[in-house]
């Protein structure tokens, strides 16, 4: 019944973090406790109204990527390493 209130459900979320810190140094993995940290950004979307819109986000650059040359053109007169634009000048059109 505790665990069913708003302290109770705080309170069992730091017993879980816990207790995943304490596996994750027994089995001696890395990385980062990845259950407590869900269930802690969960938590908190209850509060607050923007940290829903911040974790679909973060769902869709998971899943979409990013492509770091999606936006450089691929052989135009842009160097972006250097820094330099090479420009052509048109010939000139009798008229």
């Amino acid at each position: 019944m505790f665990a069913m209130s708003i302290p109770g459900l705080a309170v069992l979320l730091v017993g879980l973090a816990a207790g995943e810190r304490v596996l994750r140094w027994v089995r001696r993995r890395k990385g980062h406790p990845v259950v407590s940290a869900t269930a802690f950004d969960e938590f908190t979307t209850v509060f607050q109204g923007g940290k829903h819109i911040e974790l679909r986000q973060r769902e869709v650059t998971r899943m979409l990527g990013e492509d770091e040359e999606s936006g450089a053109p691929p052989h135009g007169p842009v160097d972006l390493d250097s820094g330099a634009v090479r420009l052509t000048p048109k010939p000139a059109t009798p008229g």
